[in-house]
């Protein structure tokens, strides 16, 4: 899969995550890499983009609420590839809940939650 090209519409959150020194982690930053694999991710509303490292040693996943009200996701349903993961917060802003079919993540409006995961 090529890389993601950005539309304007949410070009700017999903470039690299809210930097606070995430990307100063070498395992984290290879997320980013020209050969990293980017796919885009929608479900329930919410924004998302998954970056691979060319190696796929290790998932990060970006998700945006672009709506005017919460809003949540069911990581499981969202990326059933990695049900078997844990994922660490990176940056960003969410809380979590747990359901009969997993962790469901719940961004407010506009927020946007960094998270990453080895493979």
């Amino acid at each position: 899969m090529s890389p993601l090209t950005p539309t304007p519409d949410h070009a700017l959150w999903h470039r690299t995550p809210a930097l606070s020194d995430c990307l100063a982690q070498p395992h984290i930053a290879a997320a980013f890499d020209q050969d990293a694999l980017v796919r885009e991710l929608e479900a329930d509303g919410i924004e998302g983009v998954l970056h691979e490292p060319a190696d796929r040693s290790r998932a990060v996943l970006g998700l945006h609420n672009p709506s005017t009200t919460e809003s949540r996701v069911s990581l499981r349903a969202l990326l059933p590839e990695h049900a078997h993961c844990t994922w660490h917060f990176l940056s960003g802003s969410m809380h979590t809940s747990e359901a009969a079919d997993g962790l469901h993540l719940h961004l407010a409006a506009s927020d946007t939650v960094w998270l990453t995961t080895t493979t």
